[in-house]
This record gives C-alpha cells, structure tokens and sequence, in this order.
C-alpha cells in the first residue's frame, strides 16, 4: 500500500491558514534558492495572496556545505519588514537560522516557518500528515518539564554517552504552530530543544541516523566531545569523512550547538534527516551555530545528526527510554 499524501495546496493550505494564521494586510516573505521545491512555493504564495497578504518571493544563490547558513544581505534586510517568514531554501537554514532572525524574533517583530533543506515529499507525506493540535500541546508539555531541569545526559546501546548542563532559559517548542509574533516553527514538525551550555558537555555521540549534508552511514560515526567541542571524527564511509572535514576546517563548526527530542508519530523513517530528527522517540544532537537556541557561538553551518533509539534522562528523569517517548510523571 502506498503511503499517504496529501496535495500541494492543501499543504500549502495548512501552512499559511492554520499553522502561520497569515491574515490580510501581512507581509510575507518566502525566501528560496536554487534547490527550492518551487511547486510548494508558488502553493504558498497562492495562500498568502488568497489571505489577503502582500507577498514576496526572495531568491538568494544556494550555498555549498561550509556556508550553509551565509544568509544574503540584501534578503535579510527585507525581513525588517517583514511579519511573516517563510525560509524554503533547499541547500541550506540561513533564512532559519540566521542571528538577525532571531533578534527579531526575540523582539516579537515576526513569526517564522522553517522548511528548509527539504523536498516536496517532507511537505505531502510522513511528518506532515500529524496532528499538529495534539503535536503542539504536548510539545508544550514537553517544555514545561524541560525548563525546569538542569542537566541533560543521552545514552544509546551502540554507544552515545554525553550529558550536558542545558539552556533552560531557551526551551524551542517546534510542533507547527506559529501564529504570533515571536513564535517559531517548521513543517513538516515536531520536536522540543535547547542547547548545552557552552564548553560544558563531554562524552561520546555515536551518529547511526542520516544527517545536515550526510546520509545514514552504513557504520556508526563516533564523534568524541570535550569541553563543548567534538575532538574526533572517527568512521570509514563517506559520511564520516565529510563530517569530520566540516568540523575541522569551519570555525566553531565543532560547538555542540543542541539537543533536540523528536515527537511526530507519523514521522518516516526513510534516511531524510529533516523528517527523521522529528521522528517520535529519535534525538539528534546539532554542531555548530547555536543563535538560535540563545547561544553566543555563530557560525556558518548548523549541522543536525540522528541518533537512533536513545535513553533521555533530565536531572533524574527519564524522558525517554530506548526510543520511546515517556511524559508521565
């Protein structure tokens, strides 16, 4: 049986109607690049033109791997007026993850949607087809109990063991909805995270799920982190050599930037890391710019790697155990 889809404009529909809530007299700026899925694109212009918003579709070049999030200027300076953001950019998060974009953000001057360095298949199938009602109130939840811990360790059986005290005062609630000024999300979505405070997390992450720019590697990748940094890269496919190129030669692109829960049931599991780290039960753990969670380390790339059936602990609690998400008390 084929999986299930929905249409582009009815995913366009739930974006810009439901999650985004675009209403007339907004302005909307839809930023995209070469590798942009253009059909989405032009779907979401036709919600915001219907919302009775104004409407711009910004193009910047795409990026290679080491700049991924090099955000154009001249695209950036449109966001000042701008009050509804929509970063589409398929070779890179510069639109999402970009420091200007969270300044206005904190300055509750816009709202944004990340749909980066996906395809068309992200936006009509798997992740996108939740419920995003039920997704957001227990991403909330999740939230709650997250800010009131201080410690974060995560531990897999093939290995992962590194704890971090965390941002508490940074909790992202990314489950779709973003219909103020200030709030955040992505689509597809699903997920609650926050960063490890700066140089303080320590131990080993075994990378078994795809990745920012790799696939899922054939071999684990076992990355060992010291003071806040990865220290090593070791593994034998390509995977392992293009992370640990990244990480050697971007500067603070070896920053443990974020620890990331993933709750979207309906998420696939088909080697895209975009829709795999907001796939129930997974983490991923971020290196590299870390802005957006309230850090002070920037950087040109935002690198998430899926870890696979992990064990959560927060101070004393389990948050998950072995894949499966646990919020009872």
């Amino acid at each position: 049986m084929a999986p299930a889809t929905i249409d582009v404009a009815e995913s366009a529909r739930l974006v810009g109607r439901e999650l985004l809530a675009i209403k007339p007299g907004e302005t909307v700026a839809i930023v995209v690049d070469d590798h942009s899925a253009m059909e989405m694109v032009r779907a979401l212009a036709d919600v915001a033109a219907s919302a009775g918003a104004e409407w711009a579709i910004l193009h910047q070049p795409s990026r290679p791997s080491e700049r991924k999030n090099e955000l154009s200027p001249m695209v950036e300076a449109a966001f000042e007026r701008t009050d509804v953001l929509i970063s589409l950019t398929g070779s890179g998060g510069a639109p999402a993850y970009a420091a200007r974009v969270k300044e206005l953000l904190t300055e509750k001057r816009i709202r944004t949607m990340s749909m980066v360095m996906r395809s068309l298949d992200n936006f009509t199938g798997g992740g996108a087809l939740a419920d995003y009602r039920a997704l957001y109130a227990e991403g909330q939840a999740l939230a709650s109990i997250w800010a009131a811990g201080r410690t974060m360790r995560i531990t897999t059986e093939a290995g992962t063991d590194i704890a971090a005290p965390i941002g508490f005062d940074t909790v992202v609630v990314e489950c779709g909805y973003a219909t103020e000024p200030g709030r955040n999300a992505a689509f597809s979505d699903g997920e609650v995270s926050s960063r490890p405070l700066e140089g303080q997390a320590e131990g080993v992450i075994v990378i078994d799920g795809p990745g920012t720019g790799i696939a899922r590697p054939a071999t684990p990748i076992r990355v060992e982190v010291r003071g806040g940094k990865a220290v090593s890269v070791n593994g034998d496919g390509p995977e392992a050599a293009h992370l640990r190129h990244i990480l050697e030669t971007v500067p603070d692109a070896d920053n443990v930037a974020e620890f990331g829960v993933g709750l979207n049931g309906v998420c696939l599991r088909n080697g895209s890391f975009q829709e795999e780290k907001k796939a129930r039960g997974n983490v991923h753990i971020a290196f590299g710019d870390n802005i957006y969670y309230g850090g002070t380390v920037r950087c040109p790339v935002h690198l998430d790697m899926v870890i696979y059936r992990p064990t959560v602990r927060l101070d004393d609690r389990v948050l998950v155990e072995d894949g499966v998400v646990r919020l009872d008390p």
